[in-house]
């Protein structure tokens, strides 16, 4: 257990709040600090996987013709949320929200048969059986050669 509150205070040292210069472009939020598009659609607010259709979902996601999007990371999803909000946690650049759980694409090191998700609803991380249902925001990044500018 304290490998794991170890494992939490190192991302909340290093992840909160890292959100930066954030630029609302219609179905897109765009994150410079971390280099990576945020999907913001009606899809991302209401969508309900389990953690191998959120990465496939992911995978086959074509938004403003971009396509190579994937589940953000652990440290990702936690930069988006925001600790001064709740019901939603989450920055209010963000249009569309599921005021639940979402997936990230780390896993929970003891079992492959765990990943990390957050809850929306007050910013807390928890692992969760890759079995359940939860809500998937994808994300791609900038570098990417498909990735048009977002002015």
């Amino acid at each position: 257990m304290k490998k794991y509150m170890i494992f939490i205070s190192a991302v909340l040292m290093i992840g909160t709040h890292s959100f930066a210069d954030g630029k609302q472009a219609g179905n897109l939020v765009k994150d410079e600090r971390n280099a990576i598009y945020w999907q913001d659609t009606e899809d991302s607010k209401v969508s309900s996987e389990d953690w191998d259709d959120a990465v496939l979902y992911c995978d086959k996601l074509v938004l403003n013709g971009m396509d190579k999007w994937r589940l953000p990371s652990f440290r990702e999803l936690f930069s988006i949320v925001d600790y001064t909000r709740s019901n939603p946690a989450i920055n209010p650049l963000f249009s569309f929200v599921d005021e639940g759980t979402y997936w990230t694409s780390t896993n929970f090191s003891p079992t492959s048969a765990r990943a990390w998700t957050i809850d929306f609803r007050t910013g807390k991380t928890y692992y969760n059986y890759k079995t359940t249902n939860h809500a998937v925001r994808c994300v791609k990044n900038i570098t990417d050669g498909s990735a048009k500018e977002i002015k």
